[in-house]
Formats: structure tokens, C-alpha cells, sequence
């Protein structure tokens, strides 16, 4: 019997490991218009998608086609992320505002602002903008704000959009940057490889946090930006989450897992993953938060970074 039993445990966990897991990329603050023109007006991460043809969404920021004075190059670039087949198009606010600091008026302002020229664009395409997500995951300070934001949402045909895996791509960014304009490619290697790995950790944290929860793994979404650093090492995150038997799939497919309709338990302003956020249990949580897998090198350095500035 004992024989038996270890047999069907042992089974389990291989269905576990082999199970099919999904994942939706997307990526905020496009378009990056001071790495086009750094690159000579060509986007890395673009051309790197283009090889990978994974469905992504992008979160698109108009505010940062100001950013330089090429502005009809930058119009076209955004007009090309667009255009992509695997692209699916998102408002994340014109100039990337946070709605728990500036308020409801500010905030909406910033949401029609940031559509103009997304629309027009998707128009030739024959695609629509349906999704949002806040700057900063910052949704509002309490219950009301929050439900007065979706509210605003609803009316202008967004769906808020989430996240559950986030490994603070743009920290590293600063990092990586710092070390390629010092010319210092050993430590910005280091960098990158900081990145996947913590990366890949916090995936398999999220994974098995979903398991315990839910009893299977959900569709993850995972959240990132337009930035060189994912342009070097995006790509190798993918290729290791395919080993690990992961598909890549749009955002549409991701959110129509049952848990995205999961009912909210916080209610603060902080934006870290929706799996906390549909926890009831504020010590539970807290517990699982403190347990998440963090880099302690990683953190030093970007502190000790603003320590100089």
C-alpha cells in the first residue's frame, strides 16, 4: 500500500512539473524614444520581438514621443510597434501619471490624452485599444477612489489590467545602463544575469503560490518595459521559461482565466501582484510578500546609486 501511495505522489508532482503554464508578456513605457534615437533610430526590443514572434501587449505613454525632438520619427515608431501582428495595444496614461497623487480629474485627463494618436494608428490597422493599466499600479488610496477610477474606465471601454509576476526590470535597467555608459561590460553581464535569474525565481514563487491557492497553475502575466536591458536579456528570460514548459500567450487569452475575476482584498495605493492583492488574509499575505525571492545585492547597489545622486 505504502508503495502505492509514493507511486501516486510521485506521479503528481511530475504532472505538476510537466503541466502546461502560460504567460502574457507586457510591457510598459513604450515607446523608449531616447534609446531609438541612442540607437540610431532603431528599436532593439522591437527587433528582438520580431525574432521571438511572441504575442506581447504594450503600455503605451504618448507623453514620450516629446521626449526628443524627433517627432515625426517618433510617430512612426510608435506607428510600427503597432502595426506588429503580435502586438497588442494599451493607454498607460500620457505622461505616466499616478492617479493616487494627482486625483480623478488629473487622471482622466491623462487617459483621453493618451489615446489620441494610439487610436488613430490602430484605425489602419484595423485593431483597437481596450486595455489600461495604471502608472505606477497605482489604482487609487482607498476603495472609493478605486472604484470611481474603474468606473471612469468602463465608460471609455478600458479593462484595468493586472500583472502577477513583476521582478523590477527597471531597477536593473538603471543599473545596466549605468554600467554600459562606463563601459563597464563585465558588471553590466552581472547585471543581466541578476535579472533572468531573480526573474525566474519569481516565477516559480508566483507558480507555486497559484498552486497552493488555486490547485493549479494560473496564466500568469508578467510585467515589464521598453528598456535596453530587455532588450539584451528578454529573450533569454523566454527561451528559459520555454524549457520550463511555459506558453506564450496574448493578453486577451491570459485574462480569461477564471482568477482574473477573483474579488479584491487591498485597496491601497501599493502595486504589487494581483495574487496578494485577491488574498483576504492581511497576515497571510504579509507572510507570503516577505517570503518573495529578492536579490539583496541588486537593492544595495541601486541604493547606494541614489545615495551619490
Amino acid at each position: 500500500m505504502k508503495k502505492v501511495f509514493l507511486l501516486f505522489i510521485s506521479c503528481a508532482l511530475a504532472n505538476f512539473a510537466n503541466a502546461q503554464r502560460s504567460v502574457s508578456v507586457t510591457i510598459d513605457d513604450v515607446p523608449n524614444t531616447r534609446l531609438y534615437q541612442l540607437q540610431n533610430f532603431s528599436s532593439p526590443l522591437q527587433q528582438k520581438l520580431d525574432s521571438l514572434q511572441i504575442p506581447v501587449a504594450i503600455f503605451i505613454n504618448e507623453g514620450n514621443l516629446e521626449q526628443t525632438t524627433a517627432l515625426e520619427k517618433n510617430r512612426n515608431l510608435l506607428k510600427s510597434w503597432l502595426s506588429k501582428s503580435y502586438v497588442t495595444a494599451g493607454n498607460h496614461g500620457f505622461a505616466h501619471k499616478n492617479y493616487a497623487e494627482v486625483g480623478l480629474e488629473a487622471f482622466k485627463e491623462d487617459v483621453i490624452k493618451g489615446e489620441v494618436l494610439t487610436k488613430s494608428f490602430l484605425k489602419e490597422f484595423n485593431k483597437e485599444s481596450r486595455y489600461f493599466r495604471f502608472p505606477y499600479n497605482g489604482a487609487g488610496n482607498d476603495s472609493l477612489e478605486q472604484l470611481t477610477a474603474q468606473k471612469f474606465l468602463k465608460e471609455k471601454n478600458y479593462i484595468s489590467t493586472p500583472f502577477t509576476v513583476e521582478s523590477e526590470d527597471w531597477l536593473h535597467a538603471i543599473l545596466y545602463d549605468k554600467a554600459l555608459a562606463e563601459n563597464d561590460r563585465k558588471r553590466a553581464e552581472w547585471i543581466g544575469d541578476q535579472y533572468v535569474n531573480l526573474t525566474l525565481k519569481l516565477f516559480s514563487h508566483f507558480d507555486s503560490l497559484s498552486v497552493s491557492i488555486y490547485n493549479r497553475p494560473i496564466r500568469q502575466i508578467y510585467l515589464c518595459h521598453d528598456n535596453s536591458l530587455n532588450a539584451d536579456y528578454l529573450p533569454r528570460i523566454v527561451d528559459e521559461l520555454k524549457n520550463k514548459n511555459y506558453e506564450f500567450v496574448s493578453l486577451d487569452n491570459a485574462l480569461l482565466d477564471p482568477v482574473y475575476q477573483s474579488q479584491l482584498y487591498y485597496y491601497g495605493k501599493a502595486g504589487f501582484s494581483w495574487i496578494y492583492k485577491w488574498m483576504p488574509d492581511v497576515a497571510a499575505r504579509r507572510k507570503l510578500m516577505r517570503s518573495e525571492p529578492s536579490n539583496p545585492e541588486i537593492q544595495k547597489a541601486f541604493e547606494d546609486l541614489n545615495k551619490q545622486k
